[in-house]
C-alpha cells in the first residue's frame, strides 16, 4: 500500500515538472526615446503566476566629477585586471555561449515587433540618405533574425524622415515567447561553459 502512494507521489511531481517545462514564458519589451530614453520590461511565466515589472529611464545626465588621477589610477587598474584574464579562455566561452544561444533560437517566438521612428539631420539631403539608411539596415538584420527565430507576425517598421530637422525619436515594441524548458537547457549550456572558462 505504501509503495502505491510513493508511486502517485512520484507521477504527481513528473507532471508537475512537465507543466513546468512546457510552461511559456512571455517576454515584452517596449522602449521609448524622445530627448530620453526609456524602457519597460513585462515578463510572465508559469501560466501568469509569476509577473515582473522593470523600468528604467535615463532623467539624469551621468556625473562627471572625478578627477584626472582617479581616472588614470581607475583605468590603470582595469587594465591590470583585463591583463590577468586569458583571452583564449574568454573566446572559448564566447563561442560556447553563443552555441548555446544559437540552439535555443528556433524555439523562440516573436508574437509582435514594431519599429516607429521620425528622424532627420537639419538637411532634406542627409536625411533622405540616414532614413534610407536606416531602413536597409533594419531590414538585413530582421532578415537574418527570421532565420533564426519563428515570426507569427511580419515586423512593422516605418520611419519618418523630418526634412528641416535634427531629431530622433523611437518606439520600439517587441513580444516574445519560450517555453521554460529551452530557456533552462539553455541556462545550464551556460553556466557550463563559464565553468569551464574559469577552470
Amino acid at each position: 500500500m505504501g509503495f502505491g502512494w510513493i508511486g502517485v507521489a512520484c507521477a504527481l511531481c513528473v507532471g508537475l515538472c512537465v507543466l513546468l517545462m512546457a510552461s511559456p514564458i512571455r517576454v515584452e519589451v517596449e522602449y521609448w526615446r524622445a530627448g530620453s530614453d526609456e524602457l519597460r520590461a513585462q515578463v510572465r511565466a508559469m501560466y501568469g503566476l509569476v509577473r515582473l515589472r522593470w523600468r528604467w529611464a535615463s532623467e539624469a545626465p551621468p556625473v562627471r566629477g572625478r578627477s584626472r588621477r582617479s581616472r588614470e589610477k581607475s583605468r590603470k587598474s582595469g587594465d591590470e585586471r583585463r591583463g590577468t584574464r586569458s583571452i583564449g579562455a574568454w573566446r572559448r566561452f564566447a563561442h560556447r555561449a553563443l552555441r548555446a544561444l544559437d540552439r535555443m533560437a528556433p524555439h523562440v517566438h516573436v508574437d509582435e515587433l514594431r519599429l516607429e521612428a521620425r528622424m532627420g539631420a537639419g538637411e532634406s539631403v542627409r536625411t533622405g540618405m540616414v532614413v534610407g539608411a536606416s531602413y536597409a539596415a533594419i531590414y538585413t538584420l530582421l532578415g537574418w533574425l527570421s532565420s533564426r527565430v519563428r515570426m507569427h507576425r511580419v515586423p512593422t517598421v516605418s520611419i519618418a524622415p523630418a526634412f528641416q530637422e535634427a531629431l530622433l525619436t523611437i518606439y520600439a515594441k517587441s513580444i516574445v515567447r519560450i517555453r521554460t524548458g529551452y530557456v533552462i537547457a539553455a541556462g545550464l549550456r551556460l553556466l557550463t561553459a563559464w565553468k569551464r572558462r574559469a577552470s
